[in-house]
């Protein structure tokens, strides 16, 4: 393998998959999702993952690794079965020949499209699939993303409400349109999908604002936008522009804009059947308005679509088979799709004036009897660092395109080790080495997909051995599939780590979108490896103890409320303490830095060093909580006239956890300027007397346990118990959420919106009729310390 490490080697028996650009994707919730024929799989790389580490998956690549190296990276999986019982019946909505489906006659898999982060209740992505028979459905996963199960619902605030049918709702926006029956039915016949990442409104904190768009191209020419409504658990249609006369085959989002005005730009290439390519510019525009109880800022985003550039590639009949953007921070995309044969490159104009299109011409590259430059494309992939552009086929082979921002070229100007033909090499030998069989030229290595792991070196694909000389049947149970994690080519790692790190320390993202696992998935990839971790311990404390950009503990001030307490306010407040909580870069920095340091505590060997990797684990620990409690003593301020006896109980105990030995002094005079104000609130008189001790009762032998540790509780008889997360109560319920990054646990929320929240029978009896409480527990849908997801394990 000349030196290049093989991190995953993962067989996939009875796996069927089609070759196909998005057939294997990373989510923003740091997890692989593979599409396949009747299924889709979804992989959790295990590192940064600390739950559920007894189901990782073994693999061939264990027994061939020699004593003493890194063990392979595991994955953890579960998956979505396609339902061919739930098929739409086309011909009830018309006879004409042109709305047949033929892909009803063998329903499978056709497409699959990712929602950003923090979308489901838990903090997730949705899952939008389409089959063959041109339906649209939705999926998510309620309780537990790495393992549990997928299922066409979304999770509302601990209720499960069925999500519309996206085909219904499709059906519904054509038949308030014009045209005859077969166009309004063509219309609802979905045949690509491709969702967009949130834009970044430059705001702080950052409130979260859904501005994605769900794109679906149909077979009566058009392009139809959707967004996600979280209040019906539905998609709502936005707009829709006409493409071409032909069926619309491929859809592609470039990366939003940078915001100037409170708005924000986007292009989507629409390919079409016939060949044509065409580019429209999707603009959003952020407009405020004041909200009920005016605690926090209500927004509301419009959309225009127009026509951009026009047919950027006229119809020649040839149909595209892969398309993508390249997006270059600062500059013009560059669109880059694929037809039999051929690479296709076109950037937008310039400020400059330039604008330009090129066409380069495949050659093949022979590494087995199936080789051939007119096979489909499976992966587009932009490497920022090098300016080029990796492409696999399902042939096997690699091509890059050099210069990609400049002069596009398939020769490297000098001889390079990132080459087409040197990429398909290493590409064989993984092969080679990955395969349990012996391997001839007559076996094809099939990369149905591919996508970058890192960005960079390191990438993962899926292949399928196959013989083309062989005729013979093979049925699905026999088919095989394959994925592979390996670096294609040689690159100073250790600096890539150092400087991607930094990065992510210096200009972290808000807390609301990309998880932390994914953000840092090529830093926890290499990291896992000890001697690597050795060398680099000291750069990489450098960088965690580096002073934040901005102030650890945000100043703001929360709006005053003089009403009473109603689910008006409730919404307000909750939309507000997300913002807060996970809204600031600065924290997020800190969220950073913390899960970097637990990670590299677990794998470092030297004791000496683990110790100054615990250092900063509890340094940045503290200073998240510092955050928290003070988030949480603003707001309480804030609606301190409308705080019921079980809001006032709460707040009391949060006075206390701010107050305890080693709290920063800003902290400790804040929770005494609430403390001052609480006698003002009403009932609080009837509440003094009987809730005056903030002692909980331990739930084994019920001795009084003191609120001394935030992270855990000690009875006098030695009984140990887990802390709430969130709410720092004594956790003695199963009912709880645990994070997948640092394993921290919280309540699982309470009812929805306007439910009574003494249905919530699995929180203490001093919590449940805090409105406070569970306002709380729903709006941090992530872990506020670590930032990852959640999971309900039981």
């Amino acid at each position: 393998m000349s030196g290049l490490p093989i991190y995953t080697a993962l067989s996939l028996p009875s796996v069927s998959i089609s070759p196909s650009a998005k057939s294997l994707r990373f989510s923003q919730d740091g997890q692989a999702i593979l599409l396949t024929k009747h299924a889709v799989y979804i992989l959790t790389p295990d590192a940064g993952v600390n739950v559920e580490l007894s189901s990782v998956m073994k693999q061939t690549l264990d027994s061939k690794l020699p004593p003493g190296s890194t063990s392979p990276l595991g994955w953890l999986r579960t998956m979505v079965e396609f339902d061919r019982s739930t098929m739409h019946q086309w011909p009830t909505d018309c006879q004409d020949w042109g709305s047949v489906c033929l892909g009803s006659l063998d329903p499978t898999l056709q497409a699959l499209a990712l929602s950003p982060s923090h979308l489901t209740a838990s903090g997730g992505c949705l899952l939008a699939l389409l089959n063959s028979n041109l339906e649209l459905t939705i999926w998510g996963a309620p309780k537990n993303f790495l393992t549990g199960e997928w299922i066409k619902a979304s999770s509302l605030q601990s209720h499960l409400l069925p999500l519309q049918d996206v085909t219904s709702v499709l059906k519904t926006a054509a038949l308030q349109g014009s045209g005859s029956v077969l166009l309004r039915t063509l219309q609802a016949q979905s045949m690509c999908i491709e969702w967009t990442p949130q834009p970044d409104w430059g705001l702080t904190p950052a409130p979260f604002i859904d501005a994605s768009l769900l794109a679906v191209g149909n077979r009566a020419g058009s392009v139809t936008l959707l967004r996600f409504d979280r209040a019906t658990c539905g998609m709502v249609v936005v707009d829709s522009a006409p493409v071409a006369d032909r069926w619309v085959t491929h859809l592609a989002w470039s990366a939003w804009t940078d915001c100037h005005d409170s708005a924000c730009e986007a292009m989507l290439a629409c390919g079409a059947a016939d060949g044509s390519v065409t580019v429209y510019n999707i603009r959003q525009t952020l407009t405020s308005k004041s909200s009920p109880a005016n605690i926090s800022s209500d927004h509301e985003v419009n959309v225009s679509v127009w026509r951009g550039d026009g047919s950027i590639c006229e119809a020649d009949g040839r149909a595209v088979t892969a398309m993508a953007w390249a997006n270059r921070p600062g500059c013009n995309p560059i669109l880059i799709f694929h037809k039999a044969g051929t690479l296709h490159v076109w950037s937008a104009q310039s400020q400059s004036g330039q604008q330009g299109s090129k066409t380069l011409v495949l050659r093949t590259q022979r590494r087995s009897l199936g080789s051939s430059a007119l096979c489909v494309a499976s992966g587009i992939c932009y490497v920022p660092n090098l300016d080029s552009c990796i492409v696999s086929l399902s042939d096997g082979s690699f091509h890059v395109i050099h210069r990609l921002s400049i002069d596009p070229t398939l020769d490297p100007l000098i001889p390079d080790n990132v080459s087409s033909d040197a990429l398909s090499a290493v590409s064989r030998r993984v092969f080679l080495h990955t395969e349990t069989e012996d391997v001839t030229s007559r076996d094809v290595d099939r990369i149905n997909g591919m996508v970058s792991y890192d960005a960079n070196s390191t990438f993962a694909w899926t292949y399928e051995a196959t013989r083309p000389t062989d005729f013979s049947y093979k049925h699905d149970a026999k088919h095989v599939s394959s994925l592979v994690v390996a670096q294609l080519w040689a690159e100073n790692v250790d600096e890539q780590i150092i400087h991607e790190l930094a990065e992510r320390v210096r200009r972290p993202q808000h807390g609301l979108g990309e998880a932390p696992v994914s953000q840092l998935r090529a830093i926890l990839l290499h990291l896992r490896d000890a001697q690597r971790l050795a060398r680099l311990h000291t750069r990489i404390l450098d960088i965690l103890y580096q002073p934040v950009v901005a102030e650890a503990v945000p100043d703001f001030v929360i709006p005053t409320y003089e009403g009473d307490w109603g689910v008006e306010l409730s919404r307000d407040f909750v939309r507000s303490l997300t913002t807060h909580l996970f809204g600031w870069s600065s924290v997020q920095s800190q969220r950073i830095r913390h899960a970097v340091a637990a990670f590299c505590q677990g794998y470092c060997a030297a004791g000496e060093v683990r110790q100054r990797f615990a250092e900063t684990v509890n340094h940045n620990a503290t200073t998240i909580r510092t955050h928290i409690v003070f988030t949480v003593l603003r707001h309480l301020s804030a609606v301190k006239r409308a705080l019921k006896p079980g809001d006032i109980y709460f707040a009391r105990r949060t006075i206390r956890l701010a107050t305890l030995p080693g709290t920063p002094s800003a902290l400790v005079k804040e929770a005494g300027e609430l403390s001052c104000q609480l006698p003002l609130s009403a009932n609080a008189e009837a509440t003094a007397d009987s809730q005056d001790s903030l002692d909980e009762l331990c739930p084994a032998c019920h001795a009084s346990v003191p609120l001394q540790d935030a992270e855990s509780a000690v009875c006098c008889n030695g009984h140990v118990w887990d802390r709430c997360c969130v709410t720092s109560l004594i956790l003695a319920t199963p009912m709880v959420r645990t994070c997948v990054g640092c394993s921290r646990k919280a309540f699982v929320p309470a009812p929805s919106e306007g439910a009574p929240v003494h249905d919530a029978r699995w929180l203490p009896d001093s919590a449940r009729g805090s409105w406070v409480l569970r306002d709380l527990l729903d709006a941090t849908r992530r872990c506020p310390f670590c930032g990852n997801n959640f999971v309900t394990l039981v």
